[in-house]
Order: C-alpha cells, then sequence, then structure tokens
C-alpha cells in the first residue's frame, strides 16, 4: 500500500443511500467501513511518526523512504512520476525548440535582413523623438537595374541634345524640361538628375524607368535623413557621458559639502537601444530558476573558488600592508577645508576660567581669531563649491537644451522627409496604376480584335451558307411554281379535253374531277374510279380516261401541297438565317464600335497624362466645400497665360473705363444744354405770365393814391406809422416780460420746496428701508406662529407706504421737470426777435 506522507487531507465518504444499493455492497458494506476506517487511522500514525522524526536529532532521524508500507508500489509510483516529468520535459523542450525556431526567422525577416535597425532619439527634457528609416541592403539586381535606367536616360538626353543643337549639352536639356515643382526631394537637394519630365511620360518603359528612378530618390531621403540622426545620436551618447561626468564632479562636491542630493541622469531607453530587446535581464524573470543536477554541482564549484580567492586575497601581505598605512589607496587626497579644525587649547577643559592666567587667555583670544578665520574660509570655500555646483549644472542644461533644439530641427527635417517620401511613392503609385490600365487595355483591345477576327470569319461563312441557301431556296421557289402552272392548266384544260362530250356530262364530270377521296387515298381512289360513280349515257373509255386525269390532278395537288410545305420550312429556315446573319452583323458592328472606343480611350488614357504639383497658396482656383478640393472639373493653366489673359482684361477694361468716362460726359453737356433750353422755356413762360397779368390787373383807390404820392411824403408815413407800433409794442413786451418773471420767480420758489420735501421724503423712504430691513431680520431671527398673522400684516402696510412714497416722489420730480420746462419756453418766448421781411 503506498502512504502519501505529503498530505494531511483524509478521505471521507459519505455513505450512500440503501435503495441506490446492490445485495453485495449491503452485505460488505459495515467491512468497508471498517477498513477504511483503518486505512485512515494507519495514515494519521504514519503522519504523526514523520513529524516526530523531524523533531529528533539528526543521528536519530529516519528517512522518509523507511515509513513506505509497500515499497514496491512505491517504486512503481516514482517509475510512473519520472516517466510523466520525462515526457512533460520533451513536451517543453519541442515547445522551446519551436519557439526558438520562430524566434530565429522573425529575428531574420525583422532584424537580421536590415542594414539600418530601427531606432529612436528622444529628446532629455521633452518626450519628443524622432525615429531613423530602418533599411535593407538593396539587392544587386535593383542596382543593376538602376544603373541601366540611367545610362538609358544619358543615352536619350545625348540623342536630344544632338537633334535640338548638335552641341547641346545634355544639361541644358535638362534644365530646359518642366519646372514644375512635384514633391520637396528637390527642395532637400535629393532629385534624381535623369528624372523625366512629367509631361514626356507617355510609354511603358519610360514609366518602369521613372518608378526605378523614383524609388533610388526614396532610398537617397532615408539614407540622407539616417545621416544626420547617426549624427545626432552620437552626440545624445556624447553628451550623456559628458553629464555623466560632470555629475561625478558634483556628486564629490556635494559629499565634500556633505549633502545629500539625488543628481539628474540621463539614459537611453529601450527605443534609443533596441538590441536590448535581445537580452533578458535576469529582473524580467518571474519564475524561480530551475536547475539541473550538473547546473547545482557547477554552482558549487563556482561559489567554493570564489570563496577560496577571497580567503587568498586576505592572506595578501602587500594588501594588509597598503590597507593599514594608507587606507587601500596609493594616493592620499588632500583634506578639505570644510573639514579643518583648529586645535582647541588644552587648558580650555583641564582649568576653570577663573585660575586661566594671562598667557592662556592670550592663547584663548588667538584660538578665537583662528577659529573665526577658519569659519570665514569655510563659508567662503562652500559658496565657491554650489557655484561650482551651480554652474556644472547649468551647463549640463544648456547643453541638454541646445541638443533638443538640434532634435527639433531633425524632427522638422523628418517631417519634409516623409512628405517627400509619400509624395514619391504617390506618384510611383500612379505610374503604377497607369501601366496597369495600359496594360488592361491592350489586353481588352488584342481580346475585341481576336473576337472580332472570328466573328468576321464565323460571318463570312454564314453569308456563304446563306447565299448557297437563297441559291437552293430560289430554285425549290421555281420548282413548286412550275407545279403550281401545271395544275392550273390540268384544271383549264379539262374542258378541252373532253369537248366531244355533252355538256351536261362535262358538268358532272367536272364536278366529279373536283371531288376529293377522304381516308386512305388508294382506297379512297379506288372507290372514286368505280364505275358505278360514272354518270349515265358516258362510255367506259371516257371514264377511264377521266379517271386517269383526276388520278394525275390529285397528284400534282398532294405534290404542290407537300412541295408548299417544304418551300415553307425552307423560307423559315432562310428568314432564320438571315436573322442570325443580322445579328451577327450587329455583334461585329458592336465589337468594331467598342474596340474603336476603346482606342480612343487608350489614347485619351495615353495623352491625358496624371501629373503631381506643389502649388502654393492662392495658386489653386477651386472651390474647397469639402476638406479635400475635388479637381474633376478643373483645368491647369500655365501661369504666364493667365498673365497675359489678366493683362489683357486689365487693358480692354481701362479702354472700356476710359470709353464710359467719355460717354458720360458727353451725356452731361447734352443734359446740360437741356436743362438750360428747359429753365429759357420757363422764363419765357413766366414773363409771359407777369405781362399778362399787368395787362388784366384793376387798380384800387389806395393803388391810385400810392401811385399819385411822392415816395417820399409816403416814407415820412410810413415812418411816423412804425415809430408808433414799435412804442406800442415795446410797452405790451415790458408788461408781458413782468408778468413774466414774477411766475417764474413763484415757480421756482415751488421748484425749491418740492425739492425739500423730495429730500425729507427720500430721506423717509431710505429710514424705512433700514426699518424695514431691520424688522425683516427682526422677524426672521424671532418668528413664531403666533405673531406671524401680525407681522405679515404690517410688512404689508409698510410695504405699500413704501411704494405709496415713491409714487408720491415720482410725480412731484415729473411736475418739477414739466414746471421747468415751461418756466424754459416762457423765458425763451418773450425774447424779442426780428422778422425779415421779402419784398419783391
Amino acid at each position: 500500500m503506498d502512504v502519501n506522507t505529503d498530505s494531511t487531507e483524509t478521505d471521507t465518504e459519505t455513505p450512500p443511500e440503501s435503495e441506490y444499493l446492490s445485495e453485495d455492497d449491503l452485505n460488505y458494506f459495515e467491512t468497508k467501513e471498517k477498513l477504511q476506517a483503518r486505512m485512515e487511522e494507519i495514515r494519521s500514525t504514519i503522519q504523526e511518526m514523520i513529524l516526530e522524526n523531524e523533531s529528533v536529532p539528526e543521528i536519530e532521524r529516519l528517512e522518509l523512504k523507511e515509513f513506505n508500507v509497500d515499497d514496491d508500489r512505491q517504486k512503481m509510483h516514482d517509475a510512473m512520476v519520472e516517466e510523466e516529468v520525462s515526457r512533460v520535459k520533451d513536451r517543453i523542450e519541442m515547445e522551446i525548440l519551436e519557439r526558438c525556431y520562430r524566434r530565429d526567422l522573425i529575428k531574420r525577416d525583422c532584424w537580421d535582413c536590415l542594414k539600418v535597425k530601427d531606432r529612436a532619439v528622444k529628446a532629455f527634457h521633452t518626450e519628443h523623438e524622432v525615429t531613423n528609416y530602418p533599411l535593407k541592403e538593396r539587392p544587386q539586381a535593383e542596382l543593376d537595374d538602376l544603373k541601366r535606367v540611367e545610362n538609358r536616360t544619358k543615352a536619350e538626353l545625348k540623342q536630344r541634345a544632338q537633334e535640338k543643337g548638335g552641341e547641346e549639352e545634355a544639361e541644358e536639356v535638362l534644365s530646359a524640361q518642366s519646372g514644375v515643382m512635384s514633391s520637396y526631394s528637390a527642395e532637400l537637394g535629393l532629385s534624381h538628375p535623369y528624372l523625366y519630365d512629367q509631361f514626356s511620360l507617355h510609354t511603358t518603359e519610360q514609366k518602369l524607368n521613372q518608378i526605378i528612378m523614383l524609388q533610388d530618390v526614396i532610398f537617397r531621403i532615408k539614407v540622407a535623413l539616417n545621416t544626420q540622426f547617426d549624427k545626432v545620436y552620437k552626440q545624445k551618447v556624447q553628451e550623456i557621458s559628458r553629464v555623466k561626468e560632470r555629475n561625478k564632479q558634483v556628486r564629490e562636491l556635494l559629499e565634500e559639502l556633505e549633502v545629500n542630493e539625488e543628481l539628474w541622469v540621463p539614459v537611453l531607453n529601450d527605443r534609443e537601444v533596441p538590441e536590448r530587446v535581445f537580452v533578458v535581464d535576469d529582473s524580467e524573470i518571474k519564475a524561480e530558476k530551475y536547475l539541473t543536477p550538473e547546473q547545482e554541482k557547477e554552482e558549487e564549484r563556482k561559489r567554493l573558488e570564489e570563496q577560496k580567492h577571497l580567503a587568498a586575497k586576505s592572506d595578501d601581505v602587500r594588501e594588509r600592508a597598503l590597507d593599514d598605512m594608507m587606507d587601500g589607496v596609493l594616493e592620499v587626497k588632500k583634506d578639505s577645508v570644510l573639514k579643518t579644525e583648529v586645535p582647541q587649547p588644552e587648558f580650555i577643559v583641564a582649568k576653570p576660567d577663573k585660575e586661566w592666567t594671562e598667557e592662556e587667555k592670550k592663547q584663548l583670544k588667538e584660538y578665537e581669531n583662528k577659529v573665526k578665520e577658519l569659519n570665514t574660509e569655510k563659508e567662503k570655500y562652500r559658496k565657491s563649491l554650489e557655484n561650482e555646483i551651480k554652474g556644472l549644472q547649468k551647463i549640463t542644461k544648456e547643453a541638454t537644451e541646445r541638443f533638443d533644439e538640434g532634435l527639433k530641427k531633425l524632427f522638422e527635417r523628418k517631417i519634409k522627409s516623409d512628405i517627400a517620401i509619400c509624395q514619391e511613392e504617390l506618384k510611383i503609385k500612379t505610374l503604377n496604376y497607369s501601366v496597369l490600365m495600359e496594360e488592361v487595355m491592350r489586353n481588352e483591345e488584342l481580346e475585341l480584335v481576336q473576337k472580332l477576327k472570328e466573328m468576321s470569319a464565323q460571318r463570312k461563312k454564314m453569308g456563304e451558307d446563306l447565299q448557297k441557301f437563297e441559291n437552293e431556296v430560289e430554285s425549290f421557289q421555281e420548282s413548286y411554281n412550275n407545279i403550281v402552272a401545271d395544275d392550273k392548266a390540268q384544271d383549264k384544260d379539262f374542258r378541252k379535253e373532253f369537248m366531244s362530250v355533252h355538256k351536261a356530262h362535262v358538268d358532272q364530270l367536272y364536278k366529279l374531277f373536283k371531288r376529293r377521296p377522304r381516308g386512305q387515298k388508294k382506297n379512297a381512289m379506288e372507290e372514286l374510279d368505280a364505275q358505278r360513280n360514272m354518270p349515265e349515257g358516258l362510255t367506259l373509255p371516257l371514264w377511264e380516261r377521266f379517271c386517269q386525269i383526276r388520278r394525275t390532278k390529285i397528284d400534282t395537288e398532294h405534290k404542290i401541297k407537300a412541295t408548299g410545305a417544304t418551300l415553307a420550312e425552307m423560307q423559315a429556315s432562310l428568314l432564320k438565317k438571315r436573322e442570325e446573319d443580322e445579328t451577327g452583323e450587329q455583334e461585329i458592328e458592336y465589337l468594331a464600335a467598342e474596340l474603336e472606343n476603346l482606342r480612343e480611350e487608350k489614347k485619351n488614357f495615353l495623352t491625358d497624362i496624371t501629373v503631381q504639383f506643389l502649388l502654393k497658396q492662392g495658386q489653386v482656383e477651386v472651390t474647397n466645400m469639402d476638406l479635400i478640393p475635388d479637381y474633376s472639373e478643373s483645368i491647369l493653366l500655365h501661369r504666364g497665360k493667365v498673365e497675359e489673359l489678366n493683362h489683357t482684361i486689365r487693358t480692354l477694361g481701362e479702354q472700356k473705363i476710359a470709353m464710359m468716362v467719355q460717354t458720360k460726359d458727353f451725356r452731361k453737356g447734352i443734359i446740360q444744354v437741356e436743362w438750360d433750353n428747359t429753365m429759357r422755356r420757363m422764363q419765357i413762360e413766366d414773363l409771359k405770365n407777369k405781362e399778362r397779368d399787368i395787362q388784366k390787373l384793376r387798380l384800387t383807390e389806395d393803388h391810385k393814391e400810392y401811385l399819385k404820392t411822392d415816395s417820399d411824403s409816403r416814407v415820412c408815413k410810413q415812418a411816423i406809422s412804425m415809430k408808433e407800433t414799435q412804442a406800442m409794442q415795446l410797452k405790451t413786451y415790458q408788461k408781458d416780460m413782468k408778468y413774466r418773471k414774477q411766475k417764474i420767480r413763484n415757480l421756482q420758489a415751488q421748484a425749491a420746496m418740492k425739492e425739500q420735501k423730495n429730500v425729507a421724503l427720500d430721506k423717509q423712504v431710505q429710514d424705512m428701508h433700514v426699518t424695514v430691513s431691520q424688522m425683516r431680520h427682526i422677524y426672521e431671527a424671532s418668528a413664531t406662529e403666533e405673531n406671524e398673522a401680525v407681522n405679515t400684516e404690517q410688512r404689508y402696510q409698510e410695504v405699500l407706504l413704501v411704494q405709496r412714497l415713491k409714487d408720491t416722489a415720482r410725480f412731484q420730480m415729473e411736475k418739477l421737470a414739466f414746471l421747468s420746462a415751461e418756466a424754459q419756453r416762457l423765458r425763451m418766448r418773450n425774447v424779442p426777435s426780428l422778422v425779415q421781411i421779402k419784398y419783391d
């Protein structure tokens, strides 16, 4: 029996219900329970013995295997465990081997194949970082293709130069290309010198060559950025080493000042040192390290060797002598000023103050002066050390900030490089799309041409068959027409055959001639040819001849019927063949039209080139309703054409304005002349009216008197009358003025009284406001249910009183304003005014 010595768990089972047990189980149920109880008792006893064995001295302690009740079972169990452990170990080793293989594959495809590893540089004081471009080694085939394309382009440029001027250089041809800027690569100075002009890319070979050169441009951009990136990365590494050196100096100064301050130490993170990904630190392993017996022996051997080495080192006489004499260093540093102390005189501690001699007092004074001077020197030295620390930290800060500024410039260069790469990739995708569409159109064209050839050959064959069948139908039609004509001739010649017979017999025979048999033809014809059907008085030879003629007629009719059916079938087949021929012709026409449209589309596609531009703000005159402008209906115009058109428009506009000004001045002169003429006509009309009024004027006695009196006497009389009128008006004015002034004084007195009342009322209102506020506070502080109704009514009356006082004050203010306005109006009314009399 195998006893589990590591487990203290007891196995207890609930006895099953008797209704679910078999007869044998019911018979041996008590025996089984006793055996299980006995087993639990033995297990508990053995576990107690194991616990007791652990507490006895080591010399008396038994091994665990001594407590095994069944050694064979224990060995079998151990063998099973070993087998399971071996199996699990093999499985785990295979999993580890599989993962290592995957790791090697990933490392080979994503790391080892990279010539330039993916790396980043982070700023010292911000979270800003810049990454480089990971690059693979360029395949030799790609370099060969690039060299071939460059040689081909050089040859084309030389040929173009010779065609243009004979001695014109290829560089001049290059400079003559379109100056339209299509990407930032030219601004970065990394454009390929042999790139085709975008307007001259027509053939597939040129487009493929352009793609190869654009890929080289992208590679150059990445290499240029990586070069600057490497410089900045090396600069950061150097700067970190400088910071560490300065921190070392600062730490020495802080130790001298006996100050414990944590220093800022910059380090490279995992993005800046990606090689750390392949290095597993012991701190990253959370699981307990498993050592095989061989590894445990090796670790034990290393530990013993280390102990021997330390023991040998402790017995080294030279080292012990160096430690004893010079504290383990070959150079003794000079003591710090801060640690220097002035030795205190012995009498200060040995004698009391009263027993000091004059010489000792003098020494004490010198001691105090030295202490003071030393403290002053210490303070100066401390300040110099602090200034030196601040200077070193300032240098570190300025240097790291300068590095961050340089990193910002690198970041801007990276942004421009990314933009340039995206622009070049966009051109590559456009060219690939163009090449692909051209290939698709070429394949479609070849397919349509092949299909058109097959359809044409098939239609030619169908046409030949149709012509042959038409001839057959015409021939059959002629045969049918001949048979029909023969039938009609037999019908027409019937009476001629029996001209010697009586007309009545001929009529009876004609009726029998038109009769046709029913049922089967042979029996029916025999029935019709029977002599009983022969008319009376007709001879047998004539009847036999009649029967022969009728048989011939019936055979002809049957032949016409069969021939007609065959002819109808042939005509239907002919019609069907003609329809198929027309359908084939329509299909050929459709294929030809489709081929023509495809060729036209291909021609437009090859001539309508997609060109990429970098346009400045203001050069795009497209309404931007969405985030991306819609250029589907846009037209690209050269600036020179636009400026020329604008100049023409401006010139025509100036000419139009000059013409409009001239027309305006001329029209103004016409209007002026018309106005003068109208004025003259109106003046003439006025003069005529005055003349007519003068002629019709009736003079009264006053008029006559006025005309008779001379001017001097008339003027004198008028002067006297005016003086009297003036005196009377002056007297009336003075009287009215006196009354008005008295009224103004009364109104002013009333206004003053009203103002005093208003001031008193305002003060009363303010007091009541204070009273109301105080009463409210008092009420809020001491309100109860008993006096709530009384206080509410009192507050209501106070509010009404305040409102009435406000209304009264407002009414009096309005009345005072009205009286002031009335007084001002009366004052202005009494001021004398001169009336200007106009005499015509």
